[in-house]
C-alpha cells in the first residue's frame, strides 16, 4: 500500500491532520484497493433445483471455513448487509450533500470495503459520513475523497469497534475505566449517578461513545474535538472518558438540581450543549490530556481545581456532596430572589 498525498502540516483543518492519522495508524490504502459493490445477483445452478442434489446438503460433511465466523462469505450475506449499509446511508441527514447518488455510493463503497474488516454495525455511516463531509468542504472536487475517507475512517475505528461496539467490552470499559476514573476525579458525582440514582453507566454512555459525541455535543464541536485528537498520537478511547467526565463536570449544577433519577437519566441523554470556539476544544483537550498523563493520586486535586474553573461562585473546598451542593444552589437561588425584590 502507498499513500499518494503530498506531505502536509498539522493545523486545525480536517484534511490537514489526515496525515497524522495515517503516521499514527500506518492504514494507507490506494483507491484501486477498494473492492467494487457488486452489482449482479450470484445466479443459481441447475444441480441447485435438484431435489435430490438438495437432499445431498442435509448430509453431514467436513468444513474448513467456521460457520460462526465474522465474515460474509455467501452473496446472500453480502445482499443483507449491502441492504442495511444502504438503508442507513439513504437516512444520512447530517448534510445535503448526501441526497447525491454519487455519494451515496461513495459511502457505500466505503462500508463496504471496510466490512471485509470488520462486521458493520449501525452507527459507523453516521461517523463515516462526518469525515467525508469534511474532506468535501475542503474540496468539493478532490478526485482522492473516497479513499481518504476510507483510511481515516479505517484509522479512527480501529480503537473505537473494539471497545465500544462489542457489548460485553463497552460494559467492561464503562466499569472498569469510566467509573475508575470518574470516581477518582470526583467521587461526589460517582455517588450521586451511580449510587444514589443507581443509573448505570453504560445505558447513557452508549450514545456518547459509540458516535464519539456526535448527539450529546453537536457535530461542529464533535469535529473540532477529533480534529485535535487525531493530531495527538494518543489512543482515542483512552482520551474519551476524560472527556466526558470535563463535560459532565460543566452540567454538575444541573444534575443537582434534578429531583428523581428520570431527571437525571433525561440530562444524560440530551446533554444541553453549546457551540464551543476553538480555544474552548483547545481547552478541553488540554485538560484531558493533563488528567490522562497524571498519577491517578493526583486526580482528585484536579478534580477539584476543574470543579472550581467550570462552576464558579461555590465554594468547592466546602461542598463535598451533591446534597450539599443542591442546598447551596437554592439558598443562592433564594438570596438573588430577595435581592431581586429589594431593587
Amino acid at each position: 500500500m502507498k499513500h499518494n498525498l503530498p506531505p502536509q502540516s498539522c493545523d486545525q483543518d480536517f484534511r490537514n491532520d489526515y496525515t497524522v492519522c495515517l503516521n499514527s495508524y500506518k492504514v494507507e490504502f490506494v483507491e484501486n484497493e477498494l473492492q467494487p459493490i457488486p452489482t449482479t445477483p450470484t445466479p443459481i445452478k441447475e444441480e441447485d433445483e435438484d431435489p435430490s442434489h438438495l437432499k445431498q446438503d442435509l448430509l453431514k460433511k467436513s468444513v474448513t471455513i467456521d460457520p460462526l465466523s465474522t465474515g460474509y462469505n455467501s452473496s446472500e450475506d453480502v445482499d443483507s448487509i449491502l441492504d442495511v449499509i444502504k438503508m442507513d446511508v439513504d437516512r444520512l441527514i447530517i448534510d445535503s450533500i448526501f441526497q447525491n447518488e454519487d455519494i451515496k455510493q461513495d459511502i457505500l463503497t466505503i462500508l463496504y470495503n471496510y466490512n471485509n474488516f470488520t462486521p458493520y454495525k449501525q452507527g459507523f455511516h453516521e461517523i463515516c459520513g462526518l469525515i467525508y463531509l469534511e474532506l468535501y468542504k475542503d474540496d468539493p472536487q478532490n478526485p482522492q475523497i473516497k479513499i481518504e475517507t476510507f483510511n481515516i475512517f479505517t484509522s479512527l475505528m480501529l480503537s473505537v469497534v473494539p471497545n465500544f461496539y462489542i457489548e460485553d467490552n463497552l460494559i467492561g470499559w464503562c466499569i472498569s475505566i469510566f467509573n475508575k476514573y470518574l470516581k477518582l476525579i470526583d467521587d461526589s458525582l460517582y455517588d450521586f449517578l451511580i449510587k444514589t440514582h443507581k443509573i448505570e453507566s453504560q445505558i447513557w454512555l452508549i450514545r456518547w461513545v459509540r458516535l464519539l459525541f456526535l448527539r450529546e455535543l453537536g457535530m461542529q464541536n464533535t469535529i473540532k474535538i477529533l480534529d485535535k485528537f487525531i493530531c495527538f498520537d494518543y489512543d482515542l478511547c483512552k482520551l474519551i472518558p476524560f472527556v466526558i467526565i470535563i463535560q459532565l463536570l460543566k452540567i454538575k449544577l444541573n444534575l443537582a438540581e434534578c429531583e428523581d433519577n428520570g431527571e437525571v437519566l433525561s440530562l444524560l441523554l440530551h446533554y444541553p450543549h453549546t457551540q464551543m470556539t476553538n480555544e474552548d476544544v483547545k481547552n478541553l483537550i488540554d485538560q484531558s490530556i493533563k488528567l490522562f498523563k497524571s498519577p491517578e493520586s493526583e486526580l482528585s486535586k484536579l478534580g477539584v481545581q476543574l470543579n472550581k474553573d467550570i462552576n464558579k461562585g461555590i465554594n468547592w473546598d466546602k461542598v463535598k456532596d451533591m446534597d450539599r451542593l443542591k442546598m447551596e444552589l437554592r439558598l443562592q437561588k433564594k438570596v438573588r430572589g430577595l435581592l431581586g425584590r429589594k431593587k
